[in-house]
């Protein structure tokens, strides 16, 4: 999975590699912190959770499926633009609770629409991975020439 990155993502995969899991606020407010998986989180960002449809693969704004024409239309009549989640100055939720409760009910007036297809680990997961995300695209890169 990770075999495919180069430049930031190599940065991102190293980051990955020895940081698998990062411990997150239990949604349901017990208290207990739930551990999310980064690298399953990116396998759920990518797949099952279709949050590269909107935000590109590997959150890359840029980088968008191919898709069918019917997808792309209903995407659109929901959202214009989704935010970079590489570029923490454009986001508008600012702790993994909001991000959790967007993920699990939607972001009213975003265009993003509730998924309940994600279990509470799976959301979690994916908050690792964003989490990675941003740290890997706040990180300078260091190139080697």
């Amino acid at each position: 999975m990770l075999t495919r990155l180069c430049g930031a993502g190599l940065v991102l995969a190293l980051f990955l590699s020895f940081s698998p899991s990062r411990a997150l606020a239990e949604p349901g407010g017990t208290g207990a912190p739930m551990k999310g998986d980064a690298v399953r989180g990116q396998g759920l960002f990518n797949g099952k959770g279709i949050c590269h449809y909107c935000h590109g693969v590997d959150g890359v704004i840029d980088k968008k499926p191919s898709l069918k024409p019917e997808t792309v239309a209903a995407i659109g009549k929901h959202a214009a633009s989704a935010p970079d989640l590489r570029n923490r100055a454009v986001q508008t939720l600012k702790d993994n609770k909001a991000r959790f409760r967007a993920i699990r009910e939607g972001h009213p007036g975003s265009g993003m629409f509730p998924d309940s297809t994600l279990s509470d680990q799976d959301i979690t997961d994916i908050l690792a991975y964003l989490a990675a995300l941003r740290q890997s695209a706040s990180a300078p890169s260091k190139s080697p020439y």
